[in-house]
């Protein structure tokens, strides 16, 4: 018989706490769950308990009170545990230490799970609901990314550097615009500040960007917004040039839309991350780029993508892996080339699987010259 699962944590950073509970808290609290049974219970503080009976989706909401004043996190959960006639539990790979230790002390057996925690899995296909959400925080970034690069269309050139209004335009500017239309849209940045780099520095892919944006110059814009109030993650790159951009940098733009159509071409239900990352790397080697599949050191040196959700980057990770795609999984497809001589490009949508092939999210246009 599976052993109950017990977490100890916050909900607001802890993507599992979250999806089980939909009870959003920075302070701990505790969940125990009966896979057995099919019943779960949130033991909330008494502060806590009136709003988490109402927001909750947990089948049994309790109050730390009933248990006694003051105590520590481990006494209450031996309080709890020997109210339930549990000696064994499960945790995940974060759970504290201290606390295991003092509950083992206690005679509980505690065993941490050793593959992907039985939530994270679980958070591995979408529902409908959820899908929802996603293309909600999509749209936001695609408006996000359309005031981007209306600036950066407009501004003017000289001595090579945009203007905007006869003052220098900026990778933080552009940010700027950014986070204010994802304000207005109901998000927030909290996976990190956007991207927004130019020229020779965007080389290094999670180089954000900084100073003045360049005409003729690659300008990688990366947004991944998430929803304040449903929580759930956007994930979208296009790369763009203000002006003519040099023959190389054409060239990799042109070896990126085709390495991504084809992995979106193949993307659906039963097909193996490995199978997309593969034919990434085979289209990039035919045009003389390397790839990390041969340990290069520029050309293509990431993952294909990976999965998008209640955090940012979770599975399944699309790289040289034997996952099976299903039904409902959200993933990226964001293929790149990046050369510090030169610059780099970088095209990313986020799409939904299907059984005979995918939905892509992303309905941005994919132009390299504005």
């Amino acid at each position: 018989m599976p052993k109950p699962l017990l977490m100890a944590s916050g909900s607001m950073h802890n993507a599992d706490m979250y999806y089980a509970t939909h009870f959003l808290a920075v302070d701990p609290f505790i969940y125990l769950r009966f896979p057995h049974e099919g019943k779960d219970i949130l033991i909330v503080s008494q502060m806590e308990y009136e709003r988490a009976r109402k927001e909750s989706m947990v089948t049994e909401i309790r109050s730390s009170l009933d248990y006694g004043r003051d105590l520590k996190t481990e006494e209450l959960i031996t309080k709890i545990l020997l109210e339930e006639r549990i000696n064994a539990i499960e945790v995940p790979r974060d759970f504290p230490l201290f606390t295991a230790e003092e509950l083992r002390k206690n005679g509980v057996e505690v065993v941490p799970v050793e593959e992907e925690p039985i939530l994270t899995k679980e958070r591995e296909i979408k529902d409908e609901q959820e899908i929802s959400y996603m293309k909600k925080a999509q749209r936001a970034a695609e408006h996000a990314m359309g005031i981007a690069i209306a600036a950066i269309k407009k501004s003017s050139v000289m001595n090579n550097s945009l203007l905007e209004n006869g003052e220098v335009l900026t990778s933080e500017k552009i940010k700027a615009y950014i986070e204010h239309a994802l304000i207005d849209s109901g998000c927030i940045c909290d996976g990190g500040e956007p991207i927004v780099a130019c020229g020779k520095r965007a080389a290094d892919p999670h180089f954000t960007g900084t100073g003045s944006l360049l005409a003729d110059e690659p300008i990688i814009i990366d947004i991944f917004p998430r929803l304040k109030r449903e929580r759930y993650y956007a994930d979208m790159t296009r790369t763009v040039v203000k002006g003519e951009p040099g023959k190389a940098i054409k060239e990799m733009y042109e070896a990126v839309l085709a390495a991504q159509n084809a992995a979106l071409g193949r993307v659906k239900e039963g097909v193996t991350c490995k199978t997309l990352h593969n034919l990434v790397c085979d289209v990039f080697e035919e045009r003389g780029y390397g790839t990390i599949r041969k340990s290069t050191k520029k050309g293509f040196i990431h993952s294909t993508g990976h999965g998008v959700g209640l955090d940012l980057h979770e599975n399944p990770r699309v790289a040289d892996n034997d996952y099976e795609l299903r039904k409902g999984n959200v993933i990226t497809i964001e293929p790149g080339l990046y050369d510090p001589e030169v610059g780099a490009v970088r095209l990313e949508d986020m799409v939904l699987v299907r059984k005979n092939g995918c939905e892509n999210l992303t309905r941005f246009e994919k132009n390299l010259m504005i």
